[in-house]
């Protein structure tokens, strides 16, 4: 029995459970294993349809996008047209000014790797909105321009991962600058005909309008589609199970491919210094552990009481909304150390020290900042499947799809997971690839 066949069960069941849930519709699943492939299709295309989603139905694939664009940018760099380090600043038109810290310059490779300290929205777009389920379509050009003229960034570039969709639209923005043509004609050309990607697109022809899946949000009901005319290089690309399964396989012998040298840059590990951040925000944090140690000695406030908690915990939880992990670190500690000096051990460690290092601790872990990420890629993301296996994937996401991708480097496996209904499939993916990993023998990669 093959490596697919073996697994093919636990996607059936997989998939069983996920179109029993309220509001899911249809899904298509690709295994992909040494010189093995399938894709399998579930539940419809639309609600009542009786058409079951197969390898050529097409789907949004969101945010999977990024990893197109990182590519973009990184068979760019391999052709000398652009250089990873370069200064994004360089690549936009004259008047439009790109954020820096401290005259620290935002790179292309800082745009690609989620390390740019840009947020993960531009701060206009809610202001642009004409219609809540489409809501990048009338984000234009100037818009961008306009947020970055007036944005800031509060950490160095290369300091810490924080996803970006505003950072992902902005690379492939300067990258179609760059190249004079349209994003979706620059990718085509340099990217998707290359590696064979026919049903990859943002404009569909008549053939795959047909073969479109309507999306459904996440109660199940028909909503429309994203349009991303300036963020493209986010999240616009439509395609099917079977082009992702040629994507994987490209991906997973780079060497077959015209685009090796590329797929290897996307690949490889590289270094966030985030002990860089340690230091952000420290002077503003002992101002507000200070403002509030001062409020406690001068006006009476019970110890251990509600009103000593709120005081206590006001100064982590500003330094927090202003100045991120680091500040709220430091003015935790700060605290922590003037009401024990203060108050003494009883009330300064129980209700004090306690609350104040859980409170940054969960914000820490909720934001992602909690382990420190190491390391991060061109694109994709990285996470541990099966009995230790280091996997690359990515997921997608809009109004009425979810997408999953994801291989196993220097394996034979892969998984490609695409559904027209707004409810994750991440964990459908990770535990299909862990279940092939094992199944074909393939153990812990670095």
């Amino acid at each position: 029995m093959g490596t697919i066949e073996v697994v093919r069960a636990e996607a059936d069941e997989q998939a069983a459970r996920y179109l029993r849930a309220a509001g899911n519709v249809g899904l298509a699943i690709g295994l992909l294993a040494g010189g093995e492939e399938v894709a399998l299709g579930y539940g419809e295309t639309d609600k009542g349809s009786g058409r079951v989603p197969d390898g050529r139905t097409v789907f949004e694939i969101g945010s999977i996008t990024k990893v197109f664009t990182a590519l973009l940018l990184a068979d760019a760099a391999g052709s000398g047209e652009v250089r990873l380090d370069r200064p994004v600043g360089e690549l936009l038109p004259a008047g439009v000014r790109m954020p820096a810290y401290r005259g620290e310059p935002i790179t292309l490779a800082h745009l690609a790797e989620h390390t740019s300290a840009l947020p993960r929205l531009p701060g206009n777009l809610g202001a642009t909105i004409k219609d809540a389920k489409n809501p990048y379509r009338d984000y234009g050009v100037e818009d961008l321009h306009a947020y970055l003229n007036a944005a800031r960034v509060g950490f160095p570039p290369g300091s810490g991962a924080s996803y970006s969709n505003l950072g992902a639209g902005l690379l492939g923005h300067v990258l179609a600058l760059r190249a004079g043509e349209p994003y979706e004609d620059l990718l085509a050309a340099r990217v998707l005909r290359p590696l064979g990607l026919a049903d990859t697109a943002i404009a569909l022809s008549a053939d795959q309008e047909a073969r479109m899946a309507p999306g459904h949000d996440a109660k199940g009901e028909p909503t429309s589609r994203w349009d991303l005319p300036t963020f493209a290089g986010a999240g616009a690309l439509r395609s099917t199970v079977a082009e992702m399964l040629t994507f994987l396989r490209a991906n997973l012998d780079p060497a077959a491919t015209p685009l090796e040298p590329a797929l290897r840059e996307c690949q490889a590990p590289r270094p966030v210094a985030w002990r860089r951040r340690i230091g952000v925000g420290w002077p503003h944090a002992l101002g507000l552990a200070a403002a509030s140690l001062l409020v406690q000695w001068s006006v009476p406030v019970p110890p251990g009481s509600a009103t000593f908690l709120a005081a206590a915990l006001l100064p982590a939880l500003a330094a927090l909304a202003w100045k991120g992990f680091w500040s709220g670190a430091w003015a935790a500690a700060a605290t922590w150390a003037g009401c024990m000096a203060l108050w003494g051990s009883q009330f300064g460690w129980l209700p004090a020290g306690t609350t104040l290092f859980v409170v940054v601790g969960l914000a820490g872990l909720l934001s992602g900042y909690i382990p420190p990420t190491g390391r991060v890629r061109l694109g994709w993301q990285e996470a541990t499947v099966g009995a230790g296996a280091t996997a690359l994937w990515h997921n997608g996401g809009t109004g009425g799809y979810r997408s999953f991708i994801g291989f196993i480097p220097g394996s034979r496996v892969g998984v490609a997971v695409l559904s027209n209904s707004a409810n994750d499939v991440d964990a459908i993916g990770l535990a299909l690839l862990g279940r092939l990993a094992a199944a074909a023998g393939d153990g812990p990669k670095p």
